[in-house]
């Protein structure tokens, strides 16, 4: 039985993950705690087979949003295990890796966005390389594409709105995306991809 740790914000929006990667993979082992909780010198139980960390109001770009976030930054440098960071998560592990970042000129709110597949790794198994898939997407902020090379990263998704859409890591298991997979119905509009992305993280990046 695979554990996994989701550290997020909002309780909903755990509860909602929660019940979503029990009901994907039957990982019923799934354990939440506000990213508030994750104070100095926080360790993840050893039971933990994977980190996921999710969204949040914070905007990377500011400096305050960030320090108020620092203790996780700390955790990601810590973190020996498959992670998987979904927008603002995602954001702070590039940052926790010198990545730089910057604002959209215009903002993505609560939209299916086409992001092109640039490297078909595992969490995009299935799809094909330059295939264009609907996902959903809420973000002010992005990570430079320019500045993924020297953190370690490696480019595996981009949009038109977006320079980079997903990332991993060259060595450590961790993996990024600034779409949220777990969202797959906005204002009446549905697409499946988000699941699918998500499925395949737990399936061969954190079964290994």
């Amino acid at each position: 039985m695979t554990k996994s740790l989701v550290i997020n914000c909002s309780l909903n929006r755990r509860a909602k993950i929660k019940e979503l990667l029990t009901t994907i993979g039957k990982y019923s082992g799934c354990t939440t705690v506000k990213f508030r909780d994750v104070h100095a010198g926080y360790e993840v139980e050893k039971d933990i087979d994977a980190v996921v960390l999710s969204g949040s109001k914070a905007r990377i770009v500011n400096t305050i949003h960030r320090d108020m976030f620092k203790e996780t930054i700390d955790l990601i440098t810590r973190l020996h295990r498959p992670t998987l960071g979904i927008c603002f998560g995602y954001q702070l592990i590039c940052w926790s890796l010198n990545c730089e970042v910057a604002s959209l000129a215009e903002p993505v709110i609560d939209r299916f966005e086409g992001v092109r597949v640039v490297e078909v790794d595992d969490i995009f198994a299935g799809f094909e390389e330059n295939q264009i898939i609907p996902l959903a997407q809420s973000h002010y902020d992005f990570v430079k594409k320019g500045s993924l090379d020297l953190a370690g990263l490696v480019l595996l998704a981009d949009s038109q709105s977006c320079e980079v859409e997903a990332v991993k890591h060259r060595h450590d298991l961790f993996y990024g995306v600034q779409f949220h997979p777990e969202r797959i119905n906005i204002k009446g509009h549905t697409g499946l991809a988000g699941h699918k992305v998500l499925e395949n993280f737990f399936k061969n990046v954190v079964k290994r």
